[in-house]
C-alpha cells in the first residue's frame, strides 16, 4: 500500500477516479480526441510568441493583471496605451476592460505560472511542457495505430528538442505573465475546438472523417492562427462548436432522460459566450433555441424548466460581471463609453430615448438594458441583411479576392496584410458545391421527407449552423473589409462551420472515406515539399511583407479554385474520380499550412519572443525577411 492510500479513503479514491475518468471524456471523448488536442497544442507551439500582437490585446492584459488582484475597475495598466488601449471602458466605479470570461480563466495559469517562475526557469518550463506534450502525442497516435515505433521517434525527438530549446533558452520577464497565461488559455481552446469538431463528425457520420475534420481545423485554418494571440476568437469558435456537438448528441441519446441532459448542455456554452461577447452570444441563441424548439420531439414542462435552469445558471456569470462592471446585470462592458477613442466592432451604443411607455421601459434597468440590446442588435443585423444582398463586391472582398485595398491597407502600414475567407483557408473552397449538393438532395423528396431530415441529429446540426453563420455575416459585414485582421478574424467561427459544411458534403465524404491514406500524403507532400518550393520562391522574389502574404492569397486562390472544380463536378457526376479529390483535398489544407508556419515563424515574427528558441534560430536563417 501506497503512502497516499495509507491516507487516502478507498472512496474518496474512485471517487476522484471517477471525476477525472468524467472530466476526461467530456473534454476528450476518447484516445483520438486527446491525440488531436496534444497534437494541436504542438502545432501551435511552433509559432508560440510571447508578447501582444494586436493593440487592443493590451487591454485584456490591463484587465487580468487587476482582476488576479480582486478588482474589476483597472488601477494598474502596465501594457500598451494604458487606459487609452483599445477595448477599455468607463465603468460605474472607473475604467473596466472586456472578456472577463476569458480573463477569469486565465487567472488560475497566470497564479500557476508566478509560483513556477519563482522556483524554476519560465523559459525552460515552457520548452519542457512542449516536449512533454510532443511526446504525449507520439504515444497517443502511436497507440491508436498500434505502431510503438511511432512512441519511441515522438519521445527521442522530444527529449532532443527538449535539450536544443533548454540549451537557447532566455529568462522570460516577469511583466509577460500575464500575456503567456492569456495564451495558454486561447491555445487549449482552440485545441479543444479540433476535438469537438472531430466528436461532432464522429457523431454524425464516422470517426475516420472526424478525425480529417478536426485536424483540417487545427493545420489548416486561422483557427491555428490566432489560438496564441490575445483575442477572444479562440474562445468564441469552441463555445459554437461545444454548442453543435451537445445539439447532435441531444438527437441520438437514448432515452428521454439523456436527451433533455444534452439539449440543456447546448445551452451551456451560451451563456458562457454571453460571458466572452454578449452579441455573439446571441448569435448563436437564437438559431439554437429556434431549431431545437421546433425539431424537438418534445417541450414539456419539466424539460423546458432544465434547460431554461441551465442556461440561468450559465448566465450566472455574466450578470454578476455585469452588475460589478456596470451596475446592471444585463449591460455589458461592451455597451459601456469607451474610454479612450479608438473603437472596434463591439455592441455598443444604440438605442434608446423616447416618450411614453419607452422611457417608461428604459427607466427600469433590467427592462431598459434588454430593450437597448434588442433595439441595437436587431438594427446592427438588419444593416447587415441589407449590406449583403445589396453590396456583392463587399461580399467579394470578404470572402473570395482581397488584395490591396488603399483605405484597408492605409491602417496596416500600406501593407496588404489582410487575406479574406477563402485566402485564409483554401480547403473551404469545396463549400462552392453545397448549394448544388442541397438542390440536388431536395430533388425528388416531398416535404415530409425534408420535415424528416430536419428533425434529425445531422438536419438540426446544419440548421443551426447556417443560421449561426448567416447571422455572424450580418452583424459584421457592414464594417467588413477592415484591417488588423490578417484573416477574416471577425468571422472566425465560419472557419468551423465551414469545415463542418465540407465534411457534409456527399462528394468530400466518400473521396476521404476512400482515400484517406491519399489524402494525408498529398498533405504531407505539399507541407513538406510544397513548403521549401515556397520558401525557394520567395527567397528569389525577395517581396515585402505585403507581397509576401499576397503571394500565399494567390496561391490559395488556386488550390480553392481547383478543389471547387472538383466538388461541383463530383456533385453533378460519378464519373470524377474520388483519388484526385483526395489529392486535392490534401493539397489545399497542406496550403493553409504552409501559410501559418510561415507566418508565425517568418512574417509576423517581430510580435514577440518565440517560447521555443530553435525557432528563433530557424527565423533568423530563413532568407525571407
Amino acid at each position: 500500500m501506497s503512502a497516499v492510500e495509507s491516507v487516502v479513503p478507498e472512496r474518496v479514491r474512485v471517487r476522484s477516479r471517477e471525476v477525472g475518468t468524467g472530466l476526461w471524456r467530456l473534454l476528450f471523448g476518447d484516445r483520438r480526441g486527446l491525440a488531436l488536442f496534444l497534437g494541436g497544442l504542438c502545432f501551435f507551439g511552433l509559432y508560440w510568441r510571447l508578447g501582444i500582437y494586436i493593440t487592443d490585446g493590451s487591454a485584456i492584459a490591463n484587465t487580468l493583471v487587476n482582476v488576479a488582484e480582486g478588482r474589476v475597475v483597472l488601477t494598474e495598466v502596465p501594457f500598451g496605451s494604458g487606459l487609452e488601449a483599445p477595448g477599455t471602458y468607463v465603468g460605474n466605479r472607473g475604467p473596466v476592460g472586456r472578456n472577463y470570461g476569458i480573463v477569469v480563466l486565465a487567472v488560475p495559469v497566470f497564479y500557476a505560472l508566478e509560483g513556477l517562475a519563482a522556483v524554476l526557469d519560465l523559459g525552460v518550463v515552457l520548452v519542457g511542457a512542449w516536449a512533454l506534450t510532443l511526446v504525449g502525442t507520439a504515444t497517443a497516435v502511436g497507440r491508436i495505430v498500434d505502431r510503438e515505433w511511432l512512441v519511441v521517434g515522438g519521445s527521442v525527438l522530444a527529449v532532443v528538442a527538449f535539450l536544443a530549446n533548454a540549451a537557447l533558452a532566455t529568462p522570460v520577464s516577469s511583466d509577460l505573465h500575464p500575456v503567456i497565461a492569456l495564451q495558454i488559455v486561447g491555445m487549449v481552446a482552440a485545441a479543444l475546438t479540433g476535438v469537438f469538431c472531430y466528436r461532432l463528425v464522429a457523431r454524425l457520420h464516422d470517426r475516420r472523417l472526424g478525425v480529417a475534420a478536426g485536424a483540417a481545423v487545427l493545420l489548416a485554418t486561422p483557427v491555428a492562427f490566432w489560438a496564441a494571440l490575445l483575442k477572444r476568437h479562440s474562445v468564441t469558435v469552441l463555445l459554437v462548436t461545444a454548442t453543435l456537438y451537445a445539439l447532435a448528441r441531444s438527437r441520438t441519446a437514448e432515452g428521454a432522460a439523456e436527451t433533455r441532459r444534452f439539449r440543456a448542455l447546448a445551452y451551456a456554452p451560451v451563456g458562457l459566450l454571453a460571458w466572452v461577447h454578449a452579441a455573439e452570444a446571441l448569435l448563436l441563441f437564437l438559431p439554437l433555441v429556434a431549431v431545437d424548439v421546433a425539431t424537438a420531439e418534445g417541450n414539456d414542462p419539466r424539460t423546458l424548466a432544465v434547460i431554461g435552469g441551465v442556461f440561468l445558471v450559465s448566465l450566472v456569470p455574466f450578470f454578476l460581471t455585469n452588475v460589478l462592471v456596470s451596475g446592471n446585470p444585463v449591460r455589458p462592458p461592451r455597451m459601456l463609453p469607451a474610454y479612450g477613442t479608438a473603437e472596434g466592432l463591439d455592441l455598443s451604443g444604440g438605442g434608446g430615448g423616447g416618450g411614453g411607455i419607452g422611457a417608461l421601459v428604459q427607466s427600469i434597468p433590467l427592462a431598459g438594458g434588454l430593450l437597448r440590446i434588442v433595439s441595437r442588435f436587431t438594427s446592427l443585423l438588419g444593416e447587415g441583411a441589407v449590406v449583403a444582398l445589396t453590396e456583392p463586391g463587399r461580399l467579394f472582398r470578404t470572402f473570395l479576392r482581397g488584395g490591396y485595398i488603399p483605405a484597408v491597407a492605409s491602417e496596416d502600414g500600406f501593407q496588404a496584410i489582410r487575406l479574406t475567407v477563402i485566402e485564409s483557408a483554401p480547403l473551404l473552397g469545396g463549400l462552392a458545391a453545397g448549394p448544388l449538393a442541397a438542390g440536388h438532395w431536395l430533388r425528388g423528396r416531398d416535404a415530409s421527407a425534408v420535415r424528416a431530415h430536419l428533425r434529425s441529429a445531422a438536419g438540426v446540426v446544419d440548421a443551426v449552423a447556417l443560421g449561426t453563420g448567416l447571422l455572424f455575416l450580418f452583424l459584421f459585414i457592414p464594417r467588413l473589409p477592415l484591417h488588423a485582421q490578417v484573416t477574416v478574424r471577425y468571422l472566425h467561427p465560419l472557419f468551423v462551420l465551414g469545415v463542418y459544411g465540407l465534411v457534409r458534403l456527399p462528394v468530400v465524404r466518400r473521396a476521404v472515406t476512400a482515400h484517406l491514406r491519399t489524402t494525408g500524403w498529398a498533405y504531407a507532400g505539399t507541407v513538406l515539399i510544397g513548403g521549401q518550393l515556397v520558401v525557394v520562391a520567395l527567397a528569389v522574389l525577395d517581396p515585402g511583407l505585403g507581397e509576401a502574404v499576397q503571394f500565399h492569397a494567390l496561391l490559395a486562390l488556386a488550390v480553392a479554385v481547383c478543389l471547387a472544380a472538383w466538388t461541383i463536378a463530383g456533385t453533378l457526376t460519378a464519373a470524377v474520380p474520388d483519388r484526385a479529390g483526395a489529392v486535392l483535398l490534401g493539397a489545399a489544407a497542406g496550403v493553409g499550412t504552409i501559410f501559418l508556419l510561415l507566418s508565425g515563424i517568418e512574417y509576423f515574427a517581430y510580435a514577440g519572443e518565440f517560447a521555443l528558441p530553435v525557432v528563433r534560430r530557424l527565423s533568423a536563417a530563413l532568407p525571407l525577411a
